[in-house]
C-alpha cells in the first residue's frame, strides 16, 4: 500500500485524475477544438483536420493515455479521406498516362475499429489542389491536355467498399469531388445499400461537384453519366419503408439525383428537412417545377434554403406559357424557414423561385447575380427586386438598363421604361419610389440583407430597400452607389409628402467590391448618409465598413473615424496577396503605371478570363 501511494504521488497532476474524468477530457478536445456560433452551426464540418489528428497525439503521450484513448470510442468516429492518403509507387511519372499507385487504408481500418458501434461522421476529399479544371470523361480541344486525378474512381470505390458495412453507423458523409467519375462511382456505389437497407442515424448529406464552370453548359457533361445514379427507381423493394429517418441536411452542389425518387423517399421520413442546398445544375438535369415545388412541400420545417444556379427547369418558350402560372398558383408553405440564399442566372428563374414560396419568417437573405462572368449581356435583376419589396410581378415598371463603361473605367447604368411613351408633363404615379409598397413584401421581417453583383437601377432598388422596415445589417458586394444611394428617400418634387428613408431601422452597412470608387463617394458615405436619413426620420447608422480595392488610389492606408453624426467608418485596403505582393516588388514603374488586366495590357485575355473566372467559383 505504501507502495501504491508512493507511486501516485509522483504521478503528475493530470494522470491523477480518475480515467472517466481524464477520458471526457479527451472527448471535450477532440471534438470541440473550435467554437461554433449557433447561427454557423448547420454550415460548419462536424469535424476539422486538427480533431481527426488529436486522438493519434493523445495515443503517443504515454502508455497510460494511450490506453485511455483507445479504449474512448468517440474519439475515432471522424473518417477523413484524402488524396493524401495515394502513394504513387514510382518517381518516372513523365512517361506514363498513369502511374501506378496505393492506397493506404491503415488509419482508415484502424479508425472503423476502435470507434467500435459509435455513429461516424465521414469526409471523402477527392479533389486535387493542382487540378487543372478538366476532366478525362470530357472531351477537350487541346491535344496537351492529358490531366488524370490522383484520387481516382477504383480509390473512391476502394474507400466505400470499407465504410459501406458500416452505413448503419454513418451520421454524416460529405464527399467531394472535382471530376464527375468518381462521384458518379460513389453514388452507384451506395445508392442500392441506402435504398434497400437504409441508413437509420444519417442526418447530414452532403455531394459536391466542385467544378461550377460545367454548370453552364445547357447540357450536361460527360454526358454519358447523365443518368441519376442515386435514388433512381429499382424494382427491389426495400427492407424498410423509411431508409432515411433522420436526415436534416441535404446539399447537392453539381450533384443530381432522381428527383420524384428524392421527394418519395423524404416523405416517408420520421424527420424533415431543416437545410436544404441545390446548386450548380444545368439545365438538362435540373427537376421540373412541380418536382420543386413537391421537394419544398415535403419540408415544412426548413429552416435555412439555399438555391444557387439551380432549381426548377423552365423552358424559354414556357416563360410566356400561363401553365406555369397555374401550376404555381399555390403558395407552398415554410413558416421556419429563416435564411434563404438566392443566386440566379435570370431574374425570371429567380421571381419563380420566390413566387412558390410562402416563408414570412425569413430574417436573412443573400440575393447573387450567379451568371457566368464572361457573359457580355448583364441581367437587370430590377424585377426581382421590386417583386421582393411588393409582392406583385404585374404591377411594375419593366426597365431595360443599358450599360456602358467610359474610357476612364466608371461604369454606368441608365434606365429606360419598356411601357409606351406617356404624354409630357403627366406625372405617372409610381410604386417604386414613392413611400412604402402597397402589397406586401415577399419576405417583410428580413433583418440581415446581402446583395452580391445584383444589378438594378435605383427605382426598383428603393422599391426593395423600403420594404425593409426591420432590416438591421445589409451588405453590398460588387454594385456600384446606385445601391447606397437608394437608402435615401426618392427626390419628390412634385409636392408630395416626405417620407420616411429605407430601411429605417439599418445599423451597420458594409461595402466591397465596389469599382471605381472616388473620394466624392466616401465623403457621400462618411458625411452625408447617415445625416440625411437621420433629417427623415430613420435611425442613425451605428457603424460602416468600407472594403477598398487594393489598387484603389483614394486612400494609402486603413482610415477609422467617427462622422458628426456618431457613425463609425472603418475604411479598409484589402492588401495584396502574399505572392502577389513578392512578385510586384520586382516590377519597373512602367509596369505599375499599366494595368495588364484591362483593355490593352498584355493579360487582356477574354476567352482566359471567362474559363477561369467561371471555374474559381468552385473552389
Amino acid at each position: 500500500m505504501f507502495c501504491d501511494l508512493l507511486s501516485l504521488q509522483c504521478l503528475s497532476p493530470v494522470n491523477r485524475l480518475p480515467v472517466e474524468l481524464l477520458s471526457y477530457i479527451f472527448i471535450l478536445g477532440t471534438h470541440a477544438t473550435q467554437e461554433v456560433l449557433e447561427s454557423d452551426a448547420e454550415r460548419s464540418p462536424p469535424f476539422t483536420s486538427q480533431s481527426i489528428r488529436t486522438p493519434l497525439i493523445l495515443s503517443s503521450v504515454n502508455r497510460h493515455w494511450r490506453d485511455i484513448a483507445r479504449n474512448t470510442p468517440s474519439l475515432w468516429t471522424s473518417l477523413c479521406i484524402t488524396v493524401e492518403m495515394i502513394d504513387i509507387l514510382t518517381d518516372d511519372c513523365n512517361n506514363m498516362a498513369q502511374p501506378p499507385t496505393a492506397f493506404n487504408t491503415s488509419h482508415l481500418n484502424t479508425y472503423l475499429k476502435l470507434s467500435r458501434n459509435y455513429p461516424l461522421d465521414i469526409l471523402i476529399d477527392a479533389r486535387d489542389q493542382d487540378w487543372d479544371f478538366s476532366e478525362p470523361e470530357i472531351p477537350s480541344e487541346y491535344e496537351c491536355d492529358t490531366y488524370t486525378p490522383p484520387f481516382s474512381s477504383d480509390h473512391m470505390s476502394t474507400a466505400l467498399s470499407l465504410l459501406l458495412p458500416h452505413l448503419r453507423r454513418w451520421r454524416s458523409i460529405d464527399i467531394l469531388t472535382d471530376s464527375w467519375a468518381p462521384m458518379y462511382v460513389a453514388l452507384q456505389q451506395i445508392h442500392k445499400p441506402i435504398t434497400t437497407l437504409g441508413a437509420p442515424l444519417l442526418e447530414s448529406l452532403t455531394l459536391m461537384r466542385c467544378n461550377d464552370f460545367v454548370s453552364y453548359s445547357p447540357t450536361f457533361q460527360p454526358h454519358e453519366m447523365i443518368g441519376p445514379a442515386l435514388f433512381r427507381p429499382s424494382e427491389q423493394k426495400p427492407s424498410r419503408q423509411d431508409v432515411l429517418p433522420r436526415l436534416t441536411s441535404l446539399t447537392l452542389r453539381g450533384v443530381h439525383v432522381d428527383w420524384s425518387s428524392l421527394t418519395s423517399i423524404l416523405s416517408r421520413s420520421q424527420t424533415t428537412l431543416r437545410a436544404l442546398e441545390l446548386s450548380s445544375h444545368c439545365s438538362e438535369v435540373r427537376p421540373t417545377l412541380s418536382e420543386f415545388r413537391q421537394l419544398l412541400a415535403t419540408s415544412p420545417s426548413l429552416r435555412k434554403l439555399v438555391v444557387n444556379g439551380s432549381g426548377p427547369f423552365i423552358s424559354d418558350d414556357a416563360e410566356d406559357d400561363q401553365s406555369v402560372s397555374e401550376e404555381a398558383s399555390d403558395l407552398i408553405s415554410l413558416p421556419c424557414l429563416d435564411e434563404i440564399t438566392l443566386g440566379y442566372r435570370s431574374a425570371y428563374d429567380g421571381q419563380i423561385i420566390l413566387e412558390q414560396l410562402d416563408a414570412p419568417n425569413v430574417k436573412v437573405l443573400t440575393l447573387e447575380d450567379s451568371n457566368h462572368p464572361g457573359e457580355p449581356e448583364e441581367i437587370d435583376a430590377g424585377s426581382l427586386l421590386a417583386y421582393m419589396g411588393t409582392g406583385d410581378s404585374q404591377g411594375v415598371a419593366q426597365e431595360l438598363v443599358v450599360a456602358y463603361t467610359t474610357p476612364d473605367g466608371v461604369r454606368y447604368h441608365i434606365a429606360l421604361d419598356k411601357e409606351p411613351s406617356m404624354p409630357m408633363g403627366r406625372k405617372r404615379e409610381d410604386p417604386l419610389v414613392d413611400g412604402e409598397a402597397d402589397s406586401q413584401a415577399t419576405f417583410p421581417l428580413l433583418e440581415v440583407v446581402t446583395l452580391k453583383g445584383v444589378k438594378a437601377c435605383s427605382r426598383p432598388l428603393q422599391t426593395f430597400f423600403n420594404s425593409l422596415q426591420n432590416l438591421r445589417h445589409l451588405e453590398l458586394s460588387g454594385m456600384t452607389m446606385h445601391a447606397v444611394r437608394a437608402l435615401l428617400p426618392a427626390d419628390h418634387s412634385f409636392g408630395l409628402a416626405p417620407v420616411i428613408a429605407p430601411c429605417p431601422q439599418l445599423q451597420s452597412l458594409c461595402i466591397r467590391g465596389f469599382e471605381s470608387l472616388q473620394l466624392d463617394d466616401l465623403h457621400f458615405v462618411v458625411a452625408r448618409l447617415s445625416a440625411e436619413r437621420l433629417n427623415n426620420g430613420a435611425c442613425g447608422i451605428h457603424e460602416v465598413d468600407i472594403h477598398m480595392d487594393h489598387t484603389s488610389t483614394c486612400i494609402t492606408e486603413d482610415i477609422f473615424c467617427v462622422s458628426q453624426t456618431g457613425t463609425k467608418v472603418n475604411i479598409f485596403k484589402d492588401p495584396l496577396h502574399e505572392d502577389d505582393d513578392e512578385e510586384g516588388m520586382y516590377c519597373d514603374d512602367e509596369d505599375i503605371d499599366t494595368d495588364p488586366y484591362k483593355a490593352g495590357g498584355v493579360f487582356n485575355d477574354p476567352l482566359f478570363d471567362a474559363y477561369y473566372a467561371g471555374v474559381a467559383l468552385a473552389r
